[in-house]
């Protein structure tokens, strides 16, 4: 007689391993097929963010919701967040350049993360998206799936690989054929996290956050003794070390974040969930009237930071998380002090300050509050109001760092020059710089001159009628001169020099040509850098290999084969670098 329980288990079963399956295809089509084929990037940033943020969401929200309900709740959690995300990229020309600033992702992840447990609570039935038991399980009970299914994981494809090694002892590499299929990795791995988050949902009455929410309460007392003793050690050691840079800030922001977990843990969904005894409950009081100090302190030491070197987006980044860890401290320690219903305010804190970081975490994404827009105005203010000399004005950030916003500032830079003659021959050297190094001219030790004129001498070009593009070694990073420098100075096989620099135009897409940089790192293994003409690396560009083995084993003999012309020039929609019996083109 059929059992509909098992039924439905099995049915579920089915339909988180198929979310998972097709969120790992989704990941492939995204970071290996459609890069190739949509040549616009930010259409291509919105498509990943809209698939990533919903099958994220989808996957966490099917447990408490039935599957329809929890595809409506994951669309309404990632688009909005996906459109904002795809809005900033316009501050800069590119998106790599755009996603390189690290901010926007973490505004996305902020917005999606925290709005997700309210959407989850506003579909369930009889709670409401502000009920705060709802919210507490929600939230709490996502962080414990992903970590469990994740681990889950994680031991699948550690088994994969030890029954890989296995079969490797009687001649069989079925497992490694199929793993070199490109899709298969990212389809496996979504499957097998859909199963564990299927598993995970069934048994949550058994791994629940509960077990974790009782070990952290265990911690009060210990993040109040330390909080207790670095205040008091304040006053006797100093605030020299405290306000030396964003480093100390951060520290203590976290201390602040962490004490804000531990006082949720402690006050748990409920009254009658939360700590009794006597003694827990007094250090958890103290703990949230110490939080003020720990969040004023941070503030103080961003104030100072910004006071001597002006807004930066990193500095406003910390500028608002230190905002809302003063939202935390702050809150708590009034309800504290209020003492009646001091556990019912600080759960109703926790629901305003959430919400207030995703407001926050919105506007970064919108022109209300442009981080790059910000700093370079506040910048050139300083310049204007003789609060930074135009020796110490960071150009090579401004220019470099800031997209569009910089690049006009620039532009008003170059109107000020036209009565500054030093500031003039700063701009010009940022014009025809290709790194800071060459910007700022740091790079004066004896050391580096030698390198660069022995590299000139032992650096081999292919083909044989191209040369050294101007200014390229002076354009390499110190610590890339320095691994070059090394490689040229061992032997190949053939007895050759251990570098060699192919210069073609092998992105058509990009301005220019580029150069393949081979050099040795050992006596039989080789380094591969894509660079462009002025010594900078071509970031998130790499080799792709159509024929010959699939991943390209670089050793010293391809620089040999290289030197000695054993190689062809080609197009095949870009130009091609054939070598080893393999061809290598780069994706722009």
């Amino acid at each position: 007689m059929a059992d509909p329980q098992s039924d439905r288990i099995a049915l579920d079963r089915i339909l988180f391993l198929a979310i998972g399956a097709l969120a790992g295809l989704a990941a492939y089509l995204l970071i290996e097929v459609l890069p190739d084929h949509l040549e616009n990037d930010r259409l291509l940033l919105l498509i990943a963010a809209v698939t990533g943020g919903f099958f994220a969401c989808l996957l966490a929200a099917a447990g408490p919701l039935r599957f329809g309900a929890a595809a409506r709740a994951a669309v309404l959690a990632a688009l909005p967040a996906a459109l904002v995300l795809y809005w900033a990229s316009f501050r800069f020309a590119g998106v790599e350049d755009y996603l390189e600033t690290v901010h926007p992702v973490a505004a996305f992840v902020v917005i999606v993360s925290i709005i997700l447990p309210f959407v989850i609570a506003g579909y369930r039935a009889g709670e409401g998206w502000r009920h705060y038991p709802a919210l507490f399980t929600q939230a709490w009970n996502i962080v414990v799936r992903y970590a469990a299914a994740w681990v889950f994981t994680a031991v699948f494809w550690g088994a994969v690989a030890l029954s890989d090694a296995l079969f490797g002892l009687v001649g069989l590499d079925i497992i490694e054929r199929l793993i070199e299929i490109e899709w298969v990795p990212f389809v496996v791995t979504g499957a097998v996290l859909g199963l564990a988050m299927a598993v995970v949902v069934e048994l949550s009455d058994y791994l629940s956050p509960f077990l974790i929410l009782r070990l952290l309460r265990l911690l009060v007392p210990f993040f109040l003794v330390v909080t207790v003793v670095f205040l008091g050690a304040l006053p006797v050691q100093g605030l020299s070390d405290l306000f030396g840079g964003l480093s100390a800030a951060a520290t203590l922001m976290a201390m602040v974040f962490g004490s804000a977990t531990l006082i949720t843990s402690a006050l748990d969904r409920t009254d009658e969930d939360a700590v009794t005894a006597r003694s827990m409950r007094g250090a958890t009081q103290l703990l949230a009237l110490a939080l003020p100090a720990l969040a004023g302190l941070a503030i103080y030491a961003i104030w100072l930071r910004v006071a001597e070197y002006g807004w930066s987006p990193d500095r406003l980044a910390a500028a608002a998380t230190a905002l809302v860890s003063m939202g935390y401290a702050a809150t708590y320690a009034v309800a504290v002090m209020l003492r009646r219903d001091w556990m019912r305010r600080i759960r109703a804190a926790n629901i305003a300050v959430a919400l207030g970081a995703v407001v926050i975490a919105v506007l970064w994404l919108t022109p209300v509050f442009n981080a790059q827009h910000i700093s370079a105005r506040d910048q050139v203010a300083r310049l204007r109001d003789g609060a930074v000399s135009v020796e110490r004005l960071d150009l090579w950030f401004i220019g470099n760092d800031l997209g569009r916003a910089g690049a006009a500032a620039i532009k008003e830079l170059r109107e000020l020059a036209a009565e500054d003659e030093t500031l003039a021959g700063r701009l010009d050297k940022l014009a025809n710089s290709s790194s800071r190094y060459a910007f700022e001219g740091v790079d004066e030790r004896p050391e580096y001159p030698q390198m660069r004129a022995a590299l000139r001498e032992k650096l081999v070009i292919r083909p044989a009628d191209a040369a050294l593009p101007g200014g390229f070694l002076e354009g390499l990073t110190q610590s890339r001169l320095r691994d070059i420098a090394a490689g040229c100075e061992l032997s190949t096989p053939a007895g050759n020099p251990g570098c060699v620099l192919v210069r073609a135009d092998f992105i058509a897409a990009k301005e220019g040509q580029e150069a393949l940089l081979f050099y040795a790192t050992s006596a039989d293994r080789a380094a591969l850098r894509v660079m462009a003409a002025g010594g900078r690396e071509v970031s998130r560009s790499r080799p792709v290999f159509l024929r010959g083995q699939r991943m390209l084993d670089v050793t010293t003999g391809l620089i040999d084969a290289l030197i000695a012309g054993q190689f062809e020039l080609g197009p095949v929609q870009v130009t091609a670098l054939s070598v080893g019996g393999v061809q290598i083109i780069l994706e722009p």
